[in-house]
Formats: structure tokens, sequence, C-alpha cells
């Protein structure tokens, strides 16, 4: 059974993401804004208040053992500038039900837009080294399907969760009920570590 707790606990549903380089496209002169030349309009921010949600959920089997695995998460855009991803997981074990259990946190964030594209920014400190370790996640905005779409590009995630895609779409009351929830910033690895250890040590009494 510990080799299947130790499959379980590569997982990474928000993966750290290392932070990409990008090359800028060339700067253009400023032009300054006159009556002719008014300038661009800014972009309307549309997610202020608003609340997205997405489930997953799959049958994994390892060594021929089954773990039912569901994960719930929830992005809300607190203000212009602040964001939430609230994660909850639950991993249920058919053969041994009673050492099912649950994990959940919320990563405190900040937010970017650029027309259909938002993007996340968070920071935590490694608990190996004491380094903090900034990441980011790149989310689509499909305005016709009115989805945000965040792909993780995690191995780890599709073999598990049988896929790396996390499509959230909004929920209809927008009041977050989960910014109390949860003890701060972690990356998943340590969530979903604590998970399985709790796990394995059931287990293992």
């Amino acid at each position: 059974m510990n080799a299947t707790i130790r499959a379980l606990a590569t997982l990474a549903v928000a993966a750290t993401l290392a932070m990409s380089g990008c090359k800028k496209d060339d700067v253009s002169p400023i032009t300054p804004n006159t009556p002719d030349n008014p300038g661009e309009e800014p972009i309307e921010n549309i997610y202020v208040g608003t609340t997205w949600e997405a489930h997953l959920e799959n049958q994994f089997f390892y060594q021929g053992i089954e773990e039912d695995i569901t994960y719930d998460v929830t992005l809300d855009f607190l203000d212009s500038v602040n964001a939430e991803l609230f994660h909850d997981i639950y991993v249920y074990l058919p053969e041994y039900p009673a050492y099912s259990q649950g994990e959940n946190e919320t990563e405190s964030l900040t937010y970017e837009f650029f027309g259909d594209t938002v993007v996340l920014y968070g920071n935590y400190v490694d608990e190996e080294n004491g380094d903090t370790v900034d990441y980011k996640y790149d989310i689509t905005h499909d305005k016709v399907a009115n989805t945000l779409t965040l792909v993780l590009d995690d191995a780890d995630m599709r073999d598990i969760m049988g896929t790396d895609t996390i499509v959230f779409t909004p929920r209809a009351n927008a009041a977050s009920k989960n910014s109390i929830i949860g003890n701060g910033t972690l990356n998943s690895r340590n969530r979903w570590q604590k998970l399985m250890d709790k796990i394995a040590a059931a287990i293992e009494k």
C-alpha cells in the first residue's frame, strides 16, 4: 500500500509553475494622445467580484488497488488586483474506506488581464531550503463559452486525474465562501504530501 501512497503523492493538481521567460515584442515609440489620436481605450476588468469553479474526478488504479479521486477548485477575483484559488481534494479508497481522507488549501494570488488572457501570480516559501519561489498560472478566457481554462502541462496529473486541464465556469452566486478556509499559500506538492502522509500513517498503524 505504501507504493500506492507514494504514487499519489506525486500528483500536482495546482503544480508550481516555473516562471517562464518570454521575449518581449519590439517597443514602438509612444505617440502622445491628441484629439485626433485619443489612444486606446482601457480594457474593462470584467473579472472583479466574480467566482469561477471546476470539478474533476477520476478512478485511478495502482497495482490493482482502486483510488477514487475528486478535486474541486474555486477561483475568486476579490478585487481588481487580488484573487484566490481554493483547492479541495478527496481520496476515497474502496478497499480501505476508513483511511479515505481529504485536504483543502487556499492560494492567495495577484492577477493581471490582457484581453482574453488572465495571469495569476503567487509565491511560497520552500520548506526545505527557505527560498521564496515565484510562480504563475496562465488562464485563457473563452468569452463565447464563458469559461476560463488552465492547462498545467503536468504529466503526474494526467496519469492520475486523466487530464491536466481545468475548465472553470462562473458560479451563479459570486459571493466567495472560501476566503477563510485554508492556511495560506503552499505549493501543491506540499498539499498532496500532507494528505498522503496522513493516509500512510493511518494504514501503518
